[in-house]
């Protein structure tokens, strides 16, 4: 059997369709459909049985995010189901009781491992931008952060704290010898007052604020059934503050909207949603949006380097610009 390591993409995509087999065999599910539908860091199958269940598959690349994080979101997932009225995903397990499996299959990598929850209703979120759905998301995060404020998790829930911009143990290249090769002076400059920024800025939130968060619910992260809003992909889930939940998602939002006046609107809308369960929190949020736009670029430099200059003199541009004048403007990267 050729390695795997040596295969096309598809190939490699059609060696992978066995562990999500040998997964929804763990699980006890036998499918008649298994549709691949997302491979931008894991894969994600829509599972369909012979009695009309559907669910979503998720075989993780641990690369990316680990088994502690998937232990997390089950742990959570569950809390928020048993304790809210939130309709959040259902996470399955195997007769062992087990939410998280490991899927062997011939000539495939070993190091995966699986999760298994109920498909969600709906359309996406970011298909339907109205200031009355924004609103109600601004009502979801208040939710979630009142259950993850009060929320006391088990063993084996991750320890791991969001409270700076690179924040799972990724490699620092914004500011490694090969990028600073290619950074103009100002540029560097500029980085390195961004960096400041945003640590001065995490530094001085209130320790009494941090709890549980999503850490990625921006839109297409949520999905609208029936005008009800039913958060998913929870595999970020962490220990992290009110502001920067908030921060990541809005930055997202801006970035598709591109329109500063519309982004406006919708931001006074999730806004009013927030503050009918919880006071808006402290904190310069801009700052901790360039937090993650420092993240961003520091991704670049570590897996597009071709892109780095392009990259940093934009997000700096946003800074400089913000800096002079109050004034975040759209951060979406020209093509």
């Amino acid at each position: 059997m050729r390695p795997y390591e040596e295969l096309t993409l598809k190939a490699k995509l059609r060696r992978l369709r066995g562990l999500a087999v040998d997964a929804l065999r763990q699980f006890g599910v036998t499918a008649v459909s298994l549709k691949l539908i997302g491979t931008d860091t894991n894969l994600i199958y829509r599972v369909r049985t012979e009695d009309g269940r559907q669910f979503a598959l998720r075989i993780a690349n641990p690369n990316w995010r680990g088994v502690d994080t998937a232990v997390s979101e089950a742990l959570w997932l569950d809390a928020l189901a048993r304790d809210t009225d939130i309709p959040v995903p259902q996470m399955l397990r195997t007769p062992a009781g087990d939410a998280v499996v490991f899927p062997q299959a011939a000539g495939a990598p070993t190091d995966r491992h699986a999760v298994l929850m109920s498909w969600l209703p709906g359309v996406l979120l970011g298909k339907r931008l109205t200031a009355k759905n924004i609103t109600k998301m601004g009502e979801l995060f208040a939710k979630l952060h009142q259950h993850g404020a009060n929320w006391q998790p088990p063993a084996g829930f991750t320890t791991k704290k969001f409270d700076q911009y690179l924040s799972r143990g990724e490699e620092n290249a914004l500011f490694a010898e090969a990028s600073l090769a290619v950074y103009d002076a100002q540029t560097e400059t500029t980085l390195r007052q961004m960096s400041e920024a945003v640590s001065q800025t995490y530094a001085a939130l209130d320790p009494a604020d941090l709890r549980v968060i999503h850490c990625d619910l921006w839109h297409d992260n949520i999905k609208i059934h029936r005008g009800q809003l039913y958060p998913f992909d929870f595999e970020d889930t962490i220990w992290g503050y009110r502001l920067h939940d908030m921060a990541m998602a809005l930055l997202d939002l801006y970035e598709d909207v591109g329109d500063p006046a519309a982004y406006d609107r919708l931001l006074a809308a999730f806004r009013t949603g927030y503050e009918a369960y919880l006071p808006w929190p402290d904190g310069e949020m801009e700052l901790l949006m360039f937090g993650r736009l420092l993240w961003k670029t520091n991704w670049i430099a570590r897996f597009w380097p071709e892109g780095l200059v392009k990259t940093a003199v934009f997000h700096t541009h946003l800074y400089t610009h913000y800096r002079q004048t109050g004034e975040l403007l759209p951060p979406k990267l020209p093509r």
